[in-house]
C-alpha cells in the first residue's frame, strides 16, 4: 500500500520527529496544525508544506496528533468523523475516545532535541478502532523503514510505565551521579564504560542476574559512608532503592 498524505498536528519534538522522517522518505506532507501559529509556520517553511489556523481545513489520509494527553480530548473531539487519524501518545487508552477513525502510532522512544535518531531505532506501537486505520498507519511506517507491532492500550500502558523506569528514572540517576561528581570537581567520563557495561550485561544476563553493589551484598559499612555524602534529597533516593533492592535480593 502506497503510504499516505500525513498532515501533523503539533509543534513539539514528537511532531518535529515525524516530520523529519516523513521529508527523508519523500512522503507527502498535506500540512500543520499547532496552537502556536508561528511555530506551525516555522515548520511548515522548513519542510516546504503548508501551515494551517484551523484544525478542520487540514484533511490528509492520516492526521498525526503529537500533542500532550491532556489535550487529546479537544483536539479529538474537533476531528470530522472521516478523519482518519491516530495520536502519538502512550499512555491514553483508545478507548477514552468516541471518534470512529481513530488509531495510535505510538514512538517507543527517548525524542529528544540535537538527537536526530533514524526510523530504524525507533520501535512503534499501533493501534486502531478499524482496518483501515492500521492499514494507514502500517502504510506510513512502511514507507519510513521503521519496525511496528500491534499493541493494545492495555499492553501499551505496561510498556508506557516500564519505559519510564528504563528512560526517565534511569536518566535521572545518571543527573544525580554528575551533581556528585561536579561536586568534587570530577569528570564523567569513567561513569561511561560503566553505564555500557551495566546497560549490556542486563540485557545479556537479564537485570535480576546482572545486579551487583553494597545493598546487594548488605554491606553496611559502604552503605553508611554513602548515605554521609549525600544531601537529604538524594539520601531519601538512596535509602528507597537500597531498600528495594534489599528486598527483592534476600539472603538466602
Amino acid at each position: 500500500m502506497q503510504a499516505p498524505e500525513i498532515g501533523i498536528v503539533g509543534s513539539g519534538k514528537v511532531a518535529q520527529m515525524l516530520l523529519r522522517l516523513a521529508k527523508q522518505a519523500q512522503i507527502p506532507i498535506a500540512g500543520i496544525y499547532a496552537r502556536n501559529f508561528s511555530k506551525a509556520q516555522a515548520l511548515a517553511d522548513k519542510y516546504q508544506s503548508r501551515a494551517f489556523e484551523q484544525l478542520q481545513d487540514l484533511c490528509p489520509q492520516l492526521l498525526l496528533i503529537c500533542i500532550s494527553d491532556d489535550a487529546l480530548p479537544e483536539i479529538i473531539s474537533k476531528l470530522a468523523p472521516r478523519q482518519v487519524a491516530a495520536y502519538t501518545a502512550g499512555s491514553p487508552s483508545i478507548k477514552l475516545f468516541s471518534h470512529p477513525q481513530l488509531g495510535v502510532c505510538y514512538p517507543f522512544q527517548s525524542i529528544s532535541k540535537g538527537r536526530d535518531l533514524p526510523a530504524t531505532e525507533i520501535p512503534f506501537m499501533i493501534e486502531g478502532k478499524n482496518d483501515l486505520v492500521i492499514q494507514r498507519i502500517s502504510a506510513f511506517l512502511n514507507a519510513l523503514g521503521a519496525q511496528y507491532q500491534q499493541c493494545g492500550s492495555a499492553q501499551r500502558a505496561h510498556y508506557h510505565l516500564a519505559g519510564v523506569f528504563v528512560n526517565n528514572f534511569g536518566n535521572l540517576m545518571l543527573l544525580e551521579a554528575s551533581k556528585i561528581l561536579n561536586e568534587a570537581q570530577l569528570d564523567m567520563s569513567p561513569l561511561y564504560p560503566l553505564l555500557n557495561e551495566t546497560i549490556a550485561k542486563a540485557i545479556l544476563l537479564g537485570a535480576e542476574n546482572a545486579q551487583t553493589g553494597p545493598a546487594l551484598r548488605h554491606d553496611q559499612n559502604t552503605l553508611d559512608r554513602h548515605r554521609a555524602q549525600l544531601d537529604p534529597a538524594q539520601l531519601l533516593v538512596y535509602d528507597c532503592l537500597t531498600q528495594r533492592i534489599q528486598d527483592l535480593f534476600q539472603h538466602d
